[in-house]
């Protein structure tokens, strides 16, 4: 079966400083050029890639971004972006009608919250991003990570959101293997948190699977869920394909032009496949970025879960740009 989604880091390089990452304190090594980008992008296209997540690091410090997305939507991929939206003001009209998925990374309801946890006064910004955003004729979502500390705030997130005519996505924290981000990690209480709000606020909206995964305690590596090589192909912003999954690559293969012939015929990527999730790292896994696009992958709860959510998120947002 081919992999569903591509998950492109174009860049370490992130102009905020949240506390909660630490991948702009990374050396951002040589990134790989545009021409090689469009390259791997053919190559997506003959896997049977459907759609690319262009990510970072902040994705918009490419002087090339533009360019990127234009390559990208004349393959004929479903695009997104995930944004600090600090360069966002100045990019908007390069980048217009080109991403089908616009995220705008929000840490809480108010310039305070919000600022403290991206380490730059960038609040304002995200407000006046959203409004220049509508004016383009985009769409952009308040993608907010819930944690354990801030699940009691996502009433005021919602209300932020409908003050501005968006939607809400919330993303529940992510835990890994020796309690990787330990101090977010995803709690019965935020499940609750997660579910009560979407109740009560209709421009809310979550993943189903995710909650679920959560309960059960996330990745089993005697039962594994997570598909990350099947489903995710993760390319490095230095032209390395990432196995089994950016957040514990346990090896970076160059590239080189060849992305096509490696997916498919590589001795080191089908070892990945064969552990993918049954690594020690693996346990008790909910990186998301992985893991959703796994549920697409095997028919079980999870899988209907997944199905309901996009389905339901499809709805909601019809309903909701009717009405705006």
């Amino acid at each position: 079966m081919a992999p569903l989604v591509a998950n492109y880091y174009l860049t370490y390089r992130c102009n905020a400083r949240c506390h909660f990452c630490d991948i702009w304190a990374l050396d951002p090594g040589q990134e790989a050029s545009l021409e090689t980008i469009q390259k791997n992008l053919q190559d997506l296209k003959r896997l049977g890639v459907k759609y690319v997540d262009f990510t970072g690091g902040e994705p918009l410090l490419r002087a090339d971004v533009a360019e990127i997305y234009q390559e990208a939507k004349r393959l004929g991929f479903y695009t997104s972006m995930t944004t600090n939206t600090i360069l966002y003001p100045k990019k908007a009209r390069e980048i217009q009608g080109l991403i089908d998925f616009l995220n705008f990374s929000l840490d809480g309801p108010d310039a305070d919250t919000h600022d403290q946890s991206r380490g730059v006064q960038i609040f304002d910004t995200l407000v006046e991003s959203v409004k220049l955003a509508q004016e383009l004729g985009e769409y952009p979502v308040l993608n907010h990570t819930v944690t354990a500390q801030n699940h009691q705030r996502i009433d005021e997130v919602a209300a932020l959101g409908q003050e501005l005519g968006v939607r809400v996505w919330l993303n529940p924290a992510f835990t890994a293997h020796s309690n990787y981000n330990h101090r977010k990690n995803p709690t019965p209480e935020l499940v609750e948190s997660i579910e009560t709000s979407a109740r009560q606020y209709p421009n809310v909206g979550y993943n189903k699977a995710a909650l679920e995964l959560i309960r059960d305690g996330g990745n089993d590596t005697q039962n594994p869920r997570c598909k990350a090589v099947d489903a995710v192909i993760a390319i490095s912003p230095n032209d390395e394909l990432l196995l089994p999954c950016y957040h514990f690559a346990q090896q970076g293969v160059p590239i080189q032009g060849r992305l096509y012939e490696l997916y498919r015929e590589s001795e080191v990527v089908d070892q990945y496949r064969q552990s993918q999730g049954k690594l020690s790292v693996c346990e008790g896994c909910t990186v998301w970025c992985y893991l959703i696009p796994s549920f697409f992958k095997g028919f079980d709860k999870y899988w209907w879960l997944n199905q309901v959510s996009y389905a339901g998120e499809f709805l909601a947002r019809k309903r909701f740009l009717q009405r705006a």
